[in-house]
């Protein structure tokens, strides 16, 4: 579960031209810090506010050159013109083999360039690279186009999770917010163990059914 096993993925990641994709740089961190105040304004509160700090990136993301395994993996995407325009960072849990998408946030001028697919995209592909066995990532209710992304790329719905983050949701205005849980499994289903059918309550049967289906469950 290496982010060193999974870089070569990023550098073979071809874009629509003339983007590139490349791992964050410490002269990008107070660049990206700064754009992410006009880009994604819900998070200046929250969970993901501590990516507004150029420090954060500094100290806790896995910036090209840093030879300590850190927990987090930042990317950027580049413009030739503009500069960076977008930025994905990701997430690994060692222990449990795990990998998810923290934050992506792209410059409104460049979202018509067909960019957004990559998030959920690259982390399908680092996952597997690094023999992560369960790739997942929360996504907004405000709009369908995560969730649209999302199911395009092969993520499955498995919950959604009423209050799970915090959002400015107006000028000054901050409450929590639902959000909906898309997870991949990257391994065999013969590696996964489902729950004798005794053990789940009425109402639990009833969610698994309405997820996976009738099937899955031993008696």
């Amino acid at each position: 579960m290496s982010w060193h096993q999974a870089l070569a993925v990023v550098a073979s990641t071809k874009l629509p031209e003339p983007y590139t994709l490349a791992q964050m740089t410490a002269t990008d961190a107070p660049v990206v810090a700064a754009h992410l105040r006009s880009w994604y304004l819900d998070i200046q509160v929250g969970m993901e506010s501590p990516h507004l700090s150029a420090d954060f990136y500094l100290t806790e993301t896995q910036l090209d050159g840093v030879a300590d395994e850190r927990t987090l993996l930042p990317l950027v995407i580049r413009h030739p013109t503009d500069g960076v325009v977008a930025v994905i960072t990701y997430e690994r849990n060692i222990e449990a083999r795990l990998i998810s998408c923290r934050l992506g946030a792209l410059a409104p001028e460049h979202r018509n360039a067909s960019l957004a697919l990559l998030g959920p995209l690259l982390l399908e592909e680092l996952g597997r690279a690094m023999g992560a066995e369960l790739a997942y990532y929360y996504a907004t209710l405000k709009t369908r186009h995560q969730q649209v992304i999302a199911e395009r790329r092969g993520f499955q719905l498995v919950g959604i999770v009423p209050g799970y983050d915090r959002d400015m949701v107006a000028d000054g205005v901050v409450k929590r917010v639902y959000e909906a849980a898309y997870a991949k499994l990257l391994v065999p289903s013969d590696q996964l163990e489902t729950p004798p059918r005794e053990a789940l309550t009425p109402r639990t049967r009833q969610v698994w059914s309405a997820l996976f289906g009738d099937g899955g469950l031993h008696e």
